[in-house]
């Protein structure tokens, strides 16, 4: 049984590199200077997926929802929607939150292991979780402060995203031999403080070895030898096979619930047109997902003709619509009785998973394997089809069965622009892919961008105005990563502004990160 998220509360430096001469003189010797792990990895989990509403907002969907075009602002006084870049709101959401609590945390981990090989299995099941925070890190900002990060260390370096990516591909194989083999000595267990997975190794090998395929494509088109020998591996050993198997936090009312249904009902976004467009023009019906996770529009309710609508990202404000007349979170999961009989949802909480990574998503990074040739990936087509039926499943869970009809599953995958193609060639294959994953993907924002970036499917929207001027809309051009928050680029100046960042790019929202080919503008 998963558990319901809950706060642990821990205080850690807010920057890369914190003075060690600082940590000394605030150190009380009398105090226990160890906390069992059982104490730190919960503010990991939570922290690794902006589980809580306030960050989720500033991190998730103020920027990566809207750069992978699921959501559209509607507020005039947001401006991230048309690239403007806010560094109060990212160091809330994605930077502080990585370096306080999961590296940090991390590292004490680590640290506590090496005299208490009791702890061994702790470890490593933290690892998995660090390794997530910092793929989702550098995926962000491309080259970042890591081997020397959160270590007492004065102006600690950046490490190349090279550098970092080995690193974690490394730290994923090692932790599933690790925890596969299993230890000598009798192990502590997580328990119910695991909030994944309640300390089941099983599950846990499954997701570090899915882990290990999702970060060993990202890098396919850049280092692809590399890529593959990473991917095969992970192929050839356990991994998710359904949608039990999904890694996921549970929100629950006491805790505020799901923060994007919690973040919606302040009227600030809305589905994005181009999401709208996907959802009612791949197949010859609606994408039976739209339902579950949008509402009708108020406005075409009033009207008695109820329908699903979109906004277009960057639109400046004064000509944001009314959000009345666009399609807010209040679909089958969250707001069950406004699509059907159109009440209003009586309450911002909802209890729902907070997914950090599914069974669809796996089905489709076996499809791309399989497209690429790599051993043990299985066969593409029904990859790709399971992939889009685990998708329903999860976009249903816990939906009661008699809101919503099944009638057109089947026919959604089977028609149109979804309906695969066996001799297709490999690009058109790929979107068909990739474009379903993104789909599958909401709402993890980090990952739908990384990914949208990746292949450069789906073929996004350009956005109406652009704030950043490095950044040219009307030639078709995107945002490329976040650029360092301002109090890096102030106490860890040389490093953060050195020309060398990036494979000698710098730094800036129009520099792509070691990965992104330039497979979009």
């Amino acid at each position: 049984m998963k558990q319901s998220i809950w706060i642990v509360f821990a205080v850690g430096c807010t920057l890369t590199c914190c003075t060690g001469a600082f940590d000394e003189m605030n150190r009380n010797p009398n105090a226990i200077n160890e906390i069992n792990p059982q104490l730190l990895l919960p503010k990991m989990q939570y922290e690794v997926i902006n589980a809580n509403a306030y960050e989720y907002q500033r991190g998730e969907n103020l920027f990566a929802n809207q750069y992978c075009q699921w959501v559209a602002n509607t507020a005039p006084y947001f401006n991230s929607d048309r690239y403007e870049y806010n560094s109060e709101w990212v160091t809330i959401g994605y930077w502080s939150p990585f370096y306080t609590y999961v590296l940090k945390e991390f590292l004490d981990i680590r640290r506590m292991t090496e005299t208490h090989p009791e702890y061994e299995e702790m470890y490593h099941i933290a690892r998995i979780v660090a390794a997530i925070g910092t793929a989702r890190t550098t995926d962000l900002f491309g080259d970042v402060p890591y081997s020397e990060a959160s270590r007492g260390i004065d102006q600690c370096k950046y490490d190349s995203q090279k550098d970092i990516y080995y690193a974690i591909l490394k730290e994923l194989r090692e932790a599933t031999e690790a925890l596969s083999a299993g230890f000598n000595t009798g192990q502590l267990k997580y328990g119910a403080s695991d909030f994944y997975y309640n300390g089941d190794v099983e599950a846990w090998i499954r997701l570090g070895n899915s882990l290990r395929l999702r970060y060993a494509l990202r890098i396919a088109f850049i280092d692809p030898g590399k890529a593959k020998e990473e991917g095969e591996a992970a192929l050839a050993q356990p991994m998710m096979t359904h949608t039990g198997d999904n890694a996921y936090l549970i929100t629950s009312i006491e805790d505020s619930g799901h923060p994007l249904f919690v973040i919606s009902n302040w009227n600030e976004f809305r589905m994005s047109a181009t999401l709208e467009n996907a959802y009612k023009t791949l197949s010859t019906v609606h994408d039976p997902r739209m339902e579950c996770y949008w509402g009708v529009t108020e406005a075409s309710v009033a009207l008695n003709a109820p329908e699903f609508k979109g906004v277009l990202n960057g639109l400046p404000g004064d000509r944001l619509p009314p959000s009345n007349t666009a399609s807010s979170t209040w679909g089958l999961l969250w707001a069950p009785t406004w699509n059907s009989s159109h009440v209003k949802p009586v309450s911002f909480a909802a209890e729902y998973p907070l997914y950090i990574m599914c069974y669809s998503e796996v089905c489709f990074l076996k499809a791309e394997a399989g497209i690429r040739g790599w051993a043990d990936a299985g066969p593409v087509q029904s990859n790709y089809e399971n992939g889009i039926r685990a998708s329903f499943a999860e976009a249903r869970w816990n939906v009661n069965p008699a809101l919503y009809s099944t009638d057109d599953d089947e026919t959604y995958l089977s028609t149109g622009n979804v309906k695969w193609n066996e001799g297709a060639d490999f690009e058109t294959k790929l979107e068909k892919i990739a474009t379903q994953k993104w789909i599958a993907l909401f709402p993890n924002g980090t990952e739908g961008w990384a990914e949208v970036r990746r292949t450069g499917y789906p073929k996004l929207t350009p956005i109406e105005r652009s704030e950043d001027v490095s950044i040219n809309v009307a030639n078709g051009e995107f945002i490329k990563k976040l650029r360092y928050v301002n109090i890096e680029r102030e106490l860890n100046e040389t490093n953060a502004t050195s020309p060398e960042r990036n494979g000698g790019k710098g730094d800036g929202q129009h520099v792509r990160v070691w990965w992104d080919t330039g497979r979009y503008k």
